[in-house]
């Protein structure tokens, strides 16, 4: 301990007094006062006319301080206090200092809004804070926004750390035409280290009371999620609606995996009325799959699957559900070395393909190949030569086309570029990379085999050096084709960023393509395709423009485009401006608005148009108020909020209490990045 002061009296009975400026010290806490009376048989030091204490959490101000210096104790009255960490301050009338740095306060009032301010304010009875267990607790506390009290609780808890802890968490309320008023408070059981629960009860006007729940758990070699919602009566619907959901991944050994991801809704409008975001509204389909698989150190790997679908998109039909997949067997394998830059491998698969009222059945696909590839610093060149084989085994047909079908299907490819770079002016180098990829497959009449899962992709530029115009195995087109392409960019040499790249390309046919699917024309690969092109520049940090276009030469029209220019300029200002067309389909632009009013107040919106039908299809305005300790946030939305092309309109409400909580749902979320 070290003393210091002006003026020091040292008594025959033990004890000490100190006037002037006086300095107290020990371990890491300083005390100041006009004068101190310091016993040294109990180790006690009283202040008098006022006192300044500090540690490293704490600064304390108080009219009377009493110090136990053996004992690191210290106590003060009529006390205003500064929480360094949590920038927050206060008064109390009484406060109590352990040695461990646990306080205990009475008649305390808290808040972190700077002086004069006092946006929010905390008062209770009671306030202990522990910051060993980084846990505070209250009695009798009210809260008091813009004078106003918002919230009573008789005794509560909150975290003054990032550590997790057991307890209610702020409600989130809302408004919309599906749900009417909806509120929502959460309850966090943090259980065990490894696992935790999520409860959380919500109340919505014209629905009813639901009754959520998740659970997740963080093992040694695994890791899961469990969830489970029951509304027991909509009151809307006249329906009981549930959820129930089941994800799980985990690694038995260093080779094996399992992994799980079953969810499963009691009817197909679920999400469309209870969902509170719009992705959740738009979903089709729900996963139900189980998985185990084998990883080889070196060369093969293969994994059992089983894979199935609850679809709740009500404008899909029974006959266009997805297939089971029960079960999914794939065994995949590749040469650990090379001889003279050859591998040899397998690509292997069985599937078992089910669903009601329709063809079913088995499919055996094997297909090994032979890669040769050779890379140098200014070219490349790769070859691949593979031999499919494909047996079906269908049951349920009944259209008179066999039920035993083999393919048997050849095909090789061709790729090779150059790499040239320059300097293009000081601190960037451009590049410009030509290639060409040619692929040569034979033609085989495809059109008895079913549609298990095939379909025709979005055209883009990875398609062109695909080697199946078709996704799935149940069509391979036949090809005769080269593919030529560049792609040129433009690097920062300091910090290799990209400031700029395009790339343009096309596929030429050789002769037509003659496999097609059922719904197509016949005629749909009998030309080049379009062209597709993309450019990115990003001229500075703030400003990024992109662009993408297919191009049909044939009918000199644009069959797709989409273009986008995001404008940020400095923190908390944002302008993005999006275009998407698809012929036939659709047209659309994106505007989002982010702009501060002033010190105070910004604004945010989003408006979402469809120049094919001239009509909104989605509109989000939204205003934030930032005080120094509080900010306030309301939004109105207006959205298509199923599949049928419904709208919702929907209002929020957020208020934020800095180093305190959050209370409503924000804007944010519904903004695109």
């Amino acid at each position: 301990m070290q003393l210091s002061a002006d003026q020091l009296d040292a008594r025959t009975d033990g004890t000490t007094r100190l006037e002037g400026n006086v300095t107290l010290r020990f371990q890491d806490k300083r005390i100041r006062a006009p004068a101190v009376e310091y016993d040294r048989s109990t180790g006690e030091a009283r202040t008098e006319g006022g006192a300044e204490f500090a540690n490293r959490e704490y600064a304390i101000g108080a009219d009377h301080a009493s110090v136990d210096i053996d004992q690191s104790t210290a106590q003060f009255e009529q006390a205003e206090f500064t929480v360094y960490e949590r920038g927050a301050r206060g008064r109390a009338e009484r406060i109590d200092l352990d040695a461990d740095l646990s306080v205990a306060m009475t008649g305390v009032e808290y808040t972190t809004c700077a002086r004069p301010s006092q946006g929010w304010t905390m008062k209770a009875a009671q306030i202990t804070l522990d910051p060993e267990a980084g846990l505070g607790t209250a009695s009798h506390a009210r809260l008091n926004f813009l004078g106003l009290p918002i919230l009573y609780a008789p005794y509560f808890y909150f975290p003054i750390d990032d550590r997790r802890r057991t307890g209610f968490l702020m409600p989130d309320i809302g408004d919309s035409a599906e749900t009417g008023f909806d509120i929502s408070t959460p309850f966090y059981w943090n259980i065990a280290p490894w696992y935790d629960a999520l409860i959380t009860p919500r109340y919505m006007a014209r629905r009813g009371a639901q009754l959520q729940t998740q659970g997740r758990y963080l093992l040694d070699n695994s890791r899961g999620e469990l969830q489970y919602e029951y509304l027991p009566n909509d009151e809307s619907a006249q329906l009981r609606r549930t959820l129930f959901g089941f994800e799980h991944q985990g690694v038995l050994s260093d080779r094996w995996e399992i992994a799980a991801d079953f969810t499963e809704v009691s009817d197909r409008g679920y999400f469309e009325d209870l969902g509170t975001t719009l992705d959740l509204a738009a979903i089709s389909h729900l996963k139900r799959e189980g998985r185990i698989a084998y990883q080889a150190p070196a060369w093969f790997s293969t994994a059992l699957t089983i894979e199935d679908y609850q679809t709740i998109d009500r404008t899909v039909a029974r006959s266009d559900e997805p297939y089971r997949r029960l079960p999914r067997l794939q065994l995949h394998a590749l040469s650990p070395n090379d001889w003279y830059q050859m591998r040899v491998g397998l690509e292997s698969e069985y599937v078992n393909f089910e669903r009601d009222n329709a063809i079913e059945g088995t499919r055996l696909d094997v297909k090994p190949f032979l890669r040769l590839r050779h890379d140098a610093v200014g070219w490349f060149v790769a070859s691949q030569v593979d031999y499919r084989y494909t047996a079906y085994d269908l049951r349920n047909r009944s259209d008179g086309r066999p039920r035993s079908i083999t393919r048997q299907l050849p095909s090789a490819s061709l790729d090779a570029g150059l790499r040239f770079d320059r300097i293009a002016s000081p601190g960037l180098v451009q590049t410009l990379e030509p290639r060409i990829y040619y692929l040569y497959t034979p033609y085989r009449d495809q059109d008895a085999i079913p549609l298990f899962e095939t379909d025709d992709p979005d055209f883009s530029f990875v398609q062109l050096f695909s080697r199946n115009r078709f996704s799935g195995r149940d069509r391979i087109a036949d090809a005769n084709q080269i593919t030529a392409a560049f792609t040129t960019r433009m690097l920062e040499l300091g910090t290799g960023k990209t400031r700029f790249e395009a790339a343009l390309g096309q596929i030429y046919r050789f002769q037509p393509s003659e496999v097609t699917l059922p719904e197509q024309p016949e005629t749909s690969g009998d030309e080049n395709s379009d062209i597709v092109g993309t450019m990115r520049w990003l001229p500075v940090d703030w400003l990024r423009l992109a662009v993408g276009a297919q191009w049909d030469p044939a009918r000199a029209q644009l069959n797709r485009a989409n273009t986008s220019v995001k404008f940020r300029p400095m923190p908390g200002y944002r302008f993005d401006l999006g275009y998407r067309f698809r012929r036939d389909l659709l047209e659309q632009t994106d505007l989002v608005v982010q702009l501060p009013l002033n010190q105070t107040w910004s604004v945010v919106g989003r408006w979402n148009y469809a120049l094919d039908d001239a009509s909104t299809r989605e509109a989000v305005i939204g205003a934030e108020y930032k005080a120094c300790c509080w900010t306030g946030r309301v939004a109105w939305r207006r959205y298509i909020a199923n599949t049928r092309g419904e709208f919702n309109t929907s209002l929020y409400l957020q208020l934020e209490l800095t180093g305190l909580s959050r209370i409503g749902a924000g804007i944010r979320e519904f903004l695109p990045e």
